[in-house]
């Protein structure tokens, strides 16, 4: 059987079976009172760290309490249990409660998952993970956020669950009201009683020592009850009248719960704790040890309580000191601590004698003391702010600048092994060989004169060369064989103001600063340390505890870090593992004692001693407790637009598209000292670093895209101890429909089309513009058709006629002809001219259809040929292309008229109808008769015909011999809105 803690939450106590000892192929019962019993297996997350430190008085553990005032949901705590996962889980009547260090979650029979009944009876956190949880109306399995139910339904004996344990094999036995049974997965398995070797007990629990405790209701037996048991009885050496609980830590303590408060028996002795504490007189039903060796408390009616090692012991004004402000500490040769304070004079303190005060009534001139140094000779010498002082065998005397002393503000001390003293004040260093005698002593006094940097005197100390060290506002000064070598930032120095001198090995010596770390002085030069924020440290103190580490008093309180070579020589400033120290860890307070020397020491026995405005702290380096268990990390809570998500284990979360806002709430299970958990995030798949959170403890994220993400969560504790696996959570967001692939596929698909489109397109403009080009090529064709060749057919024939009549001498003739040929030429000229203008007159702008075609008819009148222009209908402007058309149209048949009609007569009408545009040419010529086809060579009527058709219009051509000819052009002419439309 596992080792645990035995509970007895109810007020009134049952007859019952209780499983004691064997494992699966032995189970014994025994008849006995109890009602609960709570198996608390180890944890296997991690490295377990030890127990509770033995030897410490109970009233010196660090202690914390959790009630109803402070968030814990109810004061009675029946049953505890921690899980692997690091959560602590506490049984009340009011429901199960888990605990993360920072705050309480309830589950009950209204919450999701939901309990079958709120009375928690017992706990027990498996190995395999799960937590087997025991109520009044049930039994319940929860294991990665869901829940199993066992009932009577299900084959339990009855429903109130009493007491459960867990055998190696991963069995659990539950005891019921009715009955025990065993459970392995979901198999209801019947146990059968045997006999028990010791049927009277009601706990039994196994030390580390291997023996054994055994308690009934009011006595607790160690060992087989033979010679050497030891027995303890309530009401004598227990207080109360019942026992409760019992718990075997890993240091062997045993713990001893009753009605009427807790005890410990531990090194042969049995411990309560002081008659002030709540725990002396607590009614105690639950005892339980977690991962990191704390001890957690279950009460009836005070709440939970928590049980840690005490890092730090403070000395203060109870413990015999003349105040909690000190300010320097020093022991002498023969252990004497003594203890200065800021206005209340000194304490010496010493083992196994009661504190003294020394003050301006026993002689000290001040009660302000700033500076402590004890001589080789037994003598103490004290520095106040009006002069010195010496404590000799219990008198004293005191000494002033009246004496010889440069100041009486006494800042430092330091007492040589030659039996001289070093005094330092605000105005310089002196040097008083045979101190203390006026008569023969001597006084030297060293200022800025003699190569000091400043009159203002700090720490001092000599190095294993025997060279002595003297601190000021203005550089480090060296004293060696009478020369005083001052070394500041030029040197390599981070800092001139130098507050703090601790000399090592070969000649080595560490330099505190102001603001600036501290330096190492390795005999040759001065090299600061560069750990980042660790050089913008003010350092107090330092001191070496023999232990590996260095222990600073800083501006932020007390710190340490590992030293490669403890006691021996440093490679470089830079140490290990900075860990700092606060109210968490015991501390009073951050502060430290400044402009005092020493205000750290260290003592024979090992021992540190720290001076702070809060008291005196005392650090024992063989017992500190390091906390070296990587805390467990979990995510609590996934929040999208302020709706939690369901959390299970296993399954992949899908967020539907459309969300901005993501919430995770996390936790690092360290219960040491929870508010100095660290954390650091990063969600893969957005994040390419990890984010230093420091102790917030929840991360926000908005307007990530769509995608698969994990959000991973890792922990520190409070010794800054990694726990790199940490938590994960793994969860999909889905795209909108235009954050698909298909989406862009089919995007790319029509940016394809819209690409061929634009082709076919251009490739169609390209067409309509060849056309056009092929067209205006036609025109132009038919337009030195219509004038120019036959102007020049009519000139060529006359100068043949000409050159027959010259052949022939008929002058007179041939005058004639060529006067008929000068009128072709001019007519010729004017036809190349009327073209030129054709082509020239193409804007719209230039002139309407209609004067355009009046124009042309007044031209065309003369040398006998009588020409009319007639308009019918509302005027409206056509397509440019149209009305060209019309215009050309109507030159080919006036010209025609001209060359071909002989007629005397010309008339042209141009009539806007409704939906068209007609035009007719009619002469009273000779005509001709009608011709379907065209004449070879002569391509008038054809280019009408063309034109016509290209504006979608109809040539009509009557004709007959001598009854002249008629030329009718019908083409669509739409509105002015269509026009316009075209024409943009």
């Amino acid at each position: 059987m596992q080792q645990g803690n035995v509970t007895m939450p109810k007020h009134a106590v049952r007859q019952t079976a209780r499983f004691l000892d064997g494992g699966a192929a032995s189970m014994v019962f025994v008849r006995r009172w109890v009602v609960t019993f709570v198996a608390c297996p180890l944890l296997a997350v991690g490295a377990l760290c030890f127990g509770l430190e033995p030897t410490t008085p109970l009233a010196n553990y660090g202690r914390q309490g959790w009630a109803a005032e402070n968030g814990l949901p109810q004061n009675t705590v029946q049953a505890l249990a921690q899980t692997r996962d690091g959560f602590l889980w506490l049984g009340t009547e009011v429901g199960l409660v888990r605990f993360d260090g920072n705050a309480f979650a309830i589950f009950d029979q209204h919450s999701h998952p939901a309990l079958p009944g709120n009375d928690v009876q017992c706990l027990i956190g498996a190995e395999d993970g799960s937590l087997w949880i025991g109520t009044s109306d049930g039994l319940v399995r929860m294991k990665n956020g869901t829940i199993r139910v066992f009932t009577t339904a299900s084959g339990l004996p009855g429903n109130s669950v009493l007491a459960m344990d867990e055998f190696t094999d991963g069995t659990i036995r539950i005891e019921t009201d009715n009955g025990s049974l065993g459970i392995r997965g979901d198999h209801v398995e019947r146990i059968v009683a045997g006999n028990s070797p010791n049927s009277n007990a009601l706990f039994s629990v196994e030390l580390a020592n291997s023996s054994r405790a055994d308690a009934t209701a009011t006595r607790v037996r160690l060992g087989s009850g033979g010679k050497g048991s030891l027995e303890f009885n309530v009401g004598k050496e227990l207080p109360g009248t019942r026992i409760q609980a019992l718990f075997a830590d890993r240091e062997g303590s045993l713990w001893i719960g009753t009605n009427g408060g807790l005890s410990r028996y531990a090194a042969g002795r049995l411990e309560r704790f002081p008659i002030t504490d709540p725990l002396a007189s607590a009614s105690v039903l639950s005892i339980m040890e977690d991962r990191e060796g704390d001890l957690w408390v279950g009460t009836e009616s005070t709440g939970l309580q928590i049980l840690r090692d005490q890092r730090f012991h403070t000395l203060t004004a109870h413990d015999g000191l003349a105040s909690d402000n000190t300010s320097a500490i020093v022991e002498d040769k023969a252990g004497t601590l003594w203890v200065g304070t800021s206005g209340n004079g000194l304490t010496a303190l010493r083992r196994g004698v009661p504190p003294r005060t020394w003050s301006v009534r026993d002689g000290l001139l001040s009660d302000v003391v700033l500076s402590l140094t004890a001589a080789p000779n037994g003598d103490l010498w004290v520095g106040t702010a009006d002069g010195l002082s010496r404590i000799r065998r219990g008198s004293v005397s005191s000494f002033t600048s009246a004496d010889g002393l440069p100041d009486d503000f006494i800042r430092s001390l330091l007492a040589d092994s030659d039996g001289s003293l070093w005094v330092g004040t605000r105005r310089g260093l002196t040097h008083w060989t045979g101190p203390g005698d006026l008569e023969h002593g001597r006084m030297q006094t060293f200022t800025t004169a003699d190569g000091l940097g400043s009159d203002l005197i700090g720490a001092m100390a000599r190095d294993s060369h025997g060279t002595l060290w003297i601190a000021s506002l203005a550089g480090l000064a060296r004293l060696a064989n009478g020369e005083i070598t001052n070394f500041t930032v030029a040197n390599g120095l981070s800092s001139n103001v130098i507050t703090a001198i601790l000399p090592r090995a070969d000649g080595q010596l560490l330099a505190g600063t102001q603001d600036h770390g501290w330096n190492l002085w390795d005999g040759q030069h001065f090299t600061p340390v560069n750990e980042g924020g660790l050089n913008a440290t003010t350092v107090r103190a330092i001191l070496d505890d023999g232990q590996g580490h260095l222990w600073f008093a800083t501006g932020n309180g007390l710190a340490r870090c590992d030293c490669e070579h403890p006691m021996g020589k440093m490679v470089s400033p830079d140490c290990a593992h900075w860990i700092e120290f606060g109210a968490a860890d015991g501390l009073r307070s951050r502060e430290t004692a400044s402009n005092s020397h020493p205000s750290a020491w260290r003592g024979r026995d090992g021992k540190l001693w720290f001076a702070t405005p809060r008291g005196l702290v005392e650090v024992d380096p063989q017992h500190f407790p390091v906390n070296t268990v990587a805390p467990p990390a979990a995510v609590e809570r996934f929040a999208v637009d302020d709706t939690d998500q369901l959390l299970q284990a296993g399954s992949e979360l899908r967020i539907p598209a459309g969300h901005n806002h993501f919430q995770f709430d996390y936790a690092g299970l360290s219960f040491v000292a929870p508010q100095k958990v660290r954390y650091r995030y990063m969600l893969e798949g957005f994040d390419h670093h990890w984010t230093d959170a420091g102790a917030r403890r929840t991360a926000y994220y908005t307007n990530i895209p769509p995608g698969t993400y994990t959000f991973r969560i890792q922990a520190a504790n409070n010794d800054g101890v990694w726990n790199l696996e940490g938590a994960s959570l793994e969860f999909r967001l889905a795209p909108h429909f235009y954050q698909t692939i298909w989406f862009y596929v089919a995007l790319g698909v029509a940016l394809l089309a819209l690409v061929f489109l634009a082709l076919r397109l251009r490739l169609l403009r390209a067409e309509r513009e060849f056309r056009a080009v092929l067209g205006e090529r036609n025109r132009i064709a038919r337009e030195i058709h219509d004038t120019l060749a036959q102007g020049y057919v009519g000139i060529s024939l006359q100068l043949e006629v000409l050159s027959e009549l010259l052949r022939l001498n008929k002058v007179d003739a041939a005058a004639k002809h060529l006067d008929k040929t000068r009128g072709f030429v001019r007519e010729g000229l004017a036809d190349a001219r009327q073209s030129i203008w054709a082509l020239r007159s193409q804007d719209s702008e230039e002139t309407t259809l209609p004067v355009r075609m009046r124009r042309m008819v007044e031209q065309a009148g003369g040398h006998g040929l009588e020409a009319q222009f007639s308009i019918y209908g509302a005027y409206r402007p056509l397509p440019p292309g149209t009305e060209r058309e019309i215009v050309r149209v109507a030159q080919e048949a006036i010209h025609n008229v001209k060359k071909h009609a002989a007629a005397t007569k010309l008339a042209v009408q141009l009539e806007y109808r409704p939906g068209e545009i007609a035009l007719e040419v009619r002469d009273d010529g000779r005509g001709f008769e009608s011709q379907t086809d065209a004449v070879p060579g002569h391509y008038g009527l054809l280019g009408m015909h063309e034109r016509a058709a290209g504006v979608g219009g109809t040539i009509e051509v009557v004709s007959a011999s001598g009854a002249g000819t008629t030329v009718r052009l019908r083409a669509p002419a739409p509105g002015v809105a269509r026009v316009e439309k075209e024409q943009s």
